[in-house]
């Protein structure tokens, strides 16, 4: 990275990744730094425990725009209460051959 500027600061590494893997979905690039400190003791929490995400100068305003989006909950996937999709053919018990799930202990 040339030029990078602060994007995010996240309470951990995992939050941080996940926000790292969202911008590489839209096409930005980014990098998680976390304090070494935090790393080392498997902190989450405070100053040592966040992790900063950084991109590009000039992908600064496209990822702002991600961000914002995330923030609002517009990239949230609805859930239906009903399934729109077909349930699969279930195996019944009734249908295997007992000869077939026998296991030969010889």
């Amino acid at each position: 990275m040339q030029e990078p500027k602060l994007l995010y600061q996240a309470t951990g590494y995992l939050d941080a990744k996940t926000i790292q893997l969202m911008l590489e979905s839209f096409g930005v690039e980014s990098q998680v730094i976390q304090e070494s400190a935090g790393v080392a003791m498997g902190l989450n929490l405070g100053r040592l425990g966040s992790a900063n995400v950084y991109v590009e100068a000039a992908d600064l305003d496209e990822a702002n725009r991600i961000i914002a989006l995330m923030e609002n909950g517009e990239l949230e996937i609805p859930v239906s209460l009903e399934s729109d999709l077909e349930p699969e053919d279930e195996l019944v018990d009734s249908e295997v051959d007992s000869e077939d799930s026998e296991i030969d202990t010889d």
